[in-house]
């Protein structure tokens, strides 16, 4: 039931590459895989045995197979193994493998536009269908006959990309250069991950296993005062936590980060009953921060210099004081002011046991400098899409999930951005662009393959009446029904999303029902992706892991 992915590291330039990107998105959407690396090994039907879908990933890889390794692979798909294409120089793959797939007439051309056939297996769940690429990439036009369906075109409405039946198998055949998945070209989380991830799930003989994360959804509020918010213009809306009720009735368990200086005792009990009862969580965000500049910051100085010892001393104990005379506990994953984190505050986090951040940007960095929004953290060393420990502290752990550009003057990541007068954003409250931006948000994430967050600060919230926020949260509710969702609170995710790193697929295999060994450790529930085929259709199942020490084999009848 494994995938084998071919690469060749005699070109260390395009090695470098494919590991840096496809590779990359393989190991984030869970992928069981081993490499062939036809420096070392090579390609034949007693290797191809048991692979349940071959990749052909690097750039120029078509170069390095030989024709006797093209027949066998054509062979192989023949009799039910997957086939994924994702190197588009097809001029450089051997004469006898085009002919087998009914290739002809290749012409190569650049492309600096894609867009995603709707309706196809491929584009199941995708959200942006127009794809604009940061820079022309190579790409083959073919002729094709009626065996094989289109699944992308150009901005000429050349075929892109294409997918067919072959004898037992299935093959998919992106036409173009593999490039498209670097950063400088498109890359990752940029509106192609969706066909990405269709197109190993097709293409792949099932029963197919992943251990992808699950479509979980959360909610997350920044700049969180309640009754005590300065700019409101609707306090009725933010007063009494009338807008968690609203998030709550629609299924939402958000994470709230306050400004605990501006909480009143009016809310107080609120607070508690959201606490005990599971729905809402609550994170130190800053002190306060009446002109929005993090002047009361607790992590960090707004100036970028770090705090003393002594101060941040001080400021953890003000927290403790406050949440205990609450009555309540802080979130385990922080939810800090602007993400200005300084390194010399991760001890005093680490001893309260909140390891988990959701930060876009980089530890003891402010937001305003450029360089804060370049960190490496995985997967793709992307902050607004992150799942991984950071570099300066591997104890910490930090998980993001926000589209849109990370920009403190235009926050485009927040979805209410441009729907409300505040910060005279819009004339008016524009409900139906916050239900399609809230939706977008969402689906992106978990079409990333990360988690779906609606995420906004609550100067926004306060500036919609109650009716208007209930519209537009009821509107978001019944555009993400159309695809399968979980809702958990914030640190669940961050649980969840950690727990993965602690286990490994080590081996499965499909006799007689599927045998999985798994190496490492569980304590959590868990779950696998299986994949089956019911006619056209592909069937998607969950495979529960319990928690384990070491390994566990586990056996699934199917």
């Amino acid at each position: 039931m494994i995938t084998k992915v071919v690469v060749d590291s005699a070109n260390p330039v395009n090695y470098t590459r494919v590991y840096k990107s496809i590779l990359k998105a393989l190991e984030h959407f869970g992928i069981y895989y081993q490499l062939i690396d036809l420096s070392k090994s090579r390609i034949s039907s007693e290797e191809l045995k048991d692979t349940h879908l071959l990749i052909l990933a690097q750039e120029g890889i078509g170069k390095s197979l030989s024709d006797d390794e093209a027949t066998d692979i054509f062979k192989m798909a023949s009799q039910g193994m997957g086939l994924l294409v994702f190197d588009g120089y097809l001029e450089w793959y051997p004469k006898g493998f085009l002919k087998s797939l009914n290739l002809n007439n290749i012409n190569t051309k650049k492309k600096s536009f894609l867009k995603v056939i709707p309706e196809t297996p491929l584009s199941v769940n995708t959200i942006s269908h127009e794809i604009v690429l940061k820079r022309d990439v190579l790409s083959c036009s073919v002729e094709v006959n009626l065996e094989w369906s289109p699944f992308l075109f150009d901005e000429k409405d050349t075929i892109s990309g294409i997918y067919r039946r072959l004898g037992k198998g299935k093959v998919v055949v992106f036409l173009l250069s593999a490039s498209v998945w670097q950063d400088e070209c498109l890359g990752f989380t940029e509106g192609l991950d969706g066909v990405f991830r269709n197109s190993i799930i097709w293409s792949a003989k099932k029963p197919y296993i992943t251990k992808m994360m699950l479509p979980f959804i959360t909610a997350r509020i920044d700049d969180v005062s309640f009754s005590g918010n300065p700019v409101a213009k609707y306090k009725e809306t933010v007063g009494n936590l009338f807008y968690l009720d609203i998030l709550n009735r629609y299924g939402f368990t958000p994470n709230a980060g306050l400004f605990i200086d501006d909480i009143n005792n009016e809310d107080v009990k609120g607070l508690r009953i959201k606490h005990y009862d599971g729905l809402a969580e609550f994170s130190p965000h800053a002190f306060s921060d009446p002109n929005n500049i993090n002047e009361h910051p607790i992590y960090m100085k707004h100036t970028g210099e770090e705090f003393s010892l002594e101060e941040l001393k001080m400021n953890f104990e003000r927290v403790d004081k406050k949440f205990g005379e609450w009555g309540i506990s802080p979130s385990l994953t922080v939810n800090a002011h602007f993400g200005e984190i300084g390194l010399r505050a991760l001890p005093f986090l680490k001893a309260r046991g909140e390891r988990y951040l959701m930060n876009p940007i980089r530890i003891g960095k402010l937001w305003d400098d450029p360089s804060s929004h370049q960190w490496d953290v995985a997967p793709y060393g992307k902050p607004a899409f992150s799942l991984g420990y950071i570099p300066e502290d591997n104890s910490f752990f930090n998980v993001v999930s926000h589209p849109g550009k990370m920009d403190s003057s235009s926050p485009d990541f927040d979805f209410l951005c441009g729907c409300t007068t505040f910060w005279n954003e819009s004339p008016g409250p524009d409900t139906k662009k916050a239900i399609s931006r809230g939706a977008f948000h969402i689906l992106r994430g978990l079409e990333n393959g990360f988690f779906g967050c609606l995420m906004t600060h609550e100067q926004r919230i306060s500036h919609l009446t109650p009716e208007q926020w209930e519209e537009i949260i009821k509107g978001i509710s019944a555009e993400i029904k159309k695809v399968p969702h979980i809702f958990k609170n914030y640190d669940y995710i961050s649980r969840y999303a950690e727990n993965r790193t602690f286990y490994r697929i080590e081996s499965a295999d499909y006799k007689d029902g599927i045998s999985i060994h798994l190496k490492g450790r569980n304590t959590m529930p868990q779950y696998l992706y299986l994949f089956t085929d019911e006619g056209e259709k592909v069937v998607e199942r969950f495979l529960e892991v319990p928690e384990f020490e070491n390994s566990v084999l586990l056996q699934f009848s199917v």
